[in-house]
């Protein structure tokens, strides 16, 4: 006949609590993770988005450079990135002495997580041109 001390029946419970705590505690865990992974993501299509409209900016206030060469630069530049910024949207203006490109992108979705959405980043920057001794600028 076998006996069951008082310390194999602990151990027993312990083990079954361990188990409900695991399958209580698990999903938080990885709903913290894909929260850090989301916003990681945010964060790589910000810093792409913002690279783009800096660089767009570079080649549009040369002396020649114009709002379509801003546009397609900064498009072009999303196109050979990473590739994670979704539905890209950029807008360039250019006057005779500001240049603004706006680049707008979704990053990767794992999580609806409020306030990692959409991505706006504006770059400007003053036209370069000649000038005289004696102009005011």
């Amino acid at each position: 006949m076998l006996t069951r001390t008082r310390g194999e029946r602990a151990d027993r419970f312990e083990t079954g609590s361990a188990a409900v705590e695991l399958a209580v505690l698990a999903p938080l865990v990885l709903l913290v993770l894909l929260t850090v992974v989301q916003a990681g993501l945010w964060w790589h299509t910000r810093t792409i988005c913002s690279a783009a409209a800096q660089q767009g900016v570079q080649v549009a206030r040369t002396l020649h450079g114009t709002t379509a060469d801003a546009q397609s630069t900064a498009e072009s530049f999303l196109a050979e990135s990473s590739g994670l910024v979704t539905q890209p949207r950029v807008s360039a203006q250019v006057t005779g002495t500001r240049v603004t490109v706006r680049v707008t992108g979704d990053p990767p979705r794992l999580l609806p997580v409020p306030g990692l959405g959409t991505v706006t980043q504006v770059a400007e920057a003053s036209k370069e041109r000649f000038t005289t001794p004696g102009d005011t600028p």
